[in-house]
Order: structure tokens, then sequence, then C-alpha cells
């Protein structure tokens, strides 16, 4: 059993690995990056009152330090530990769903929250090979659909 369950870390990594690559949107300041999603956390309850008035560089900023979470998570998946992998997307798709949920910008925001649906729906999706390695061969469109919704969200922010 262990044997059907290695492929599956191999894809989960690759699917980051992938993912990363569509970092590359807009500038890097990882300092800033950083300390963008508890900005904008901060500044959460004092915008509920205006939603709308969110900056399209303030929203980008927040897709810019997700993007980077999951260039670094790919880093710490391990093909030998299906179930850490698998901890490692639930908690990566938590994160950006928080993170995301922080972006009100009218033109950032919509791509914001479909690349958090489909990290979350991934996310479920290498649950479900996990317990039946014969989904696998549904693989290709959710890689597509995740990469999509990524690339979308990250080109936005590079205009």
């Amino acid at each position: 059993m262990k044997t059907t369950r290695t492929p599956f870390a191999l894809v989960a990594a690759a699917t980051l690995l992938a993912l990363a690559g569509c970092s590359g949107a807009g500038s890097s300041t990882s300092a800033d990056d950083s300390a963008a999603p508890s900005q904008a956390a901060a500044s959460s309850p004092a915008a509920t009152a205006t939603v709308t008035e969110q900056s399209k560089d303030d929203a980008c900023e927040i897709i810019r330090a997700s993007f980077t979470d999951v260039s670094q998570a790919s880093s710490t998946i391990s093909s030998s530990d299906p179930q850490a992998a698998l901890a490692t997307f639930e908690e990566l798709a938590t994160k950006v769903q928080n993170d995301f949920s922080g972006i009100t910008n009218e033109e950032i925001a919509p791509l914001a929250q479909n690349a958090s649906d489909t990290l979350r729906t991934y996310s479920t999706f290498l649950q479900e090979v996990a317990a039946d390695p014969n989904k696998a061969s549904e693989l290709g469109p959710q890689v597509t659909a995740l990469q999509d919704s990524f690339t979308a969200a990250g080109e936005a922010c590079e205009g």
C-alpha cells in the first residue's frame, strides 16, 4: 500500500513546484511580502466599514506573500511521507484562504477568491487520491485549474 502512495506524494510535490513558478508575479521584496498578510489583517477591522477602499497594490502584496508561501511550502514536501504532504496542502489551503479573505479590491478579490477556492478543491482532491489512487487519472484537469487560477491572480498584479 505504501508504494501506491509514494507517487501521490511526488504528484503533490510536483504540483507545488509548478505553482511556485506562478509566484514570479510582481516585485519580490521578501521582507515586505511576509509582513503583508499581518498588515492586511491588522487593517481589516477598520476596512469592514468601507470594504472597497483597498488599493490594488495592497491586494497584490497579499497575493505575492501567499505565492511566496506556496513556493516555500514546495521545499517541505517529502515524497516519503504522504500524510505530511496532505497536511502541508491542507495548511497551505487554509492559510491562502485566510490571507485572500483580506483582499477587498474589486479587481483582485474575485481572482484571489478563485485561486483560494481552487487550491481548497485541489487539497480535497489530494485527500481523495490518497484514499483511492485510481483517482490520480483526474490529475491533469485539477493541476491545470490550479495553475490557471494562480496565474490569473498573478497576472492581474503585474500590470
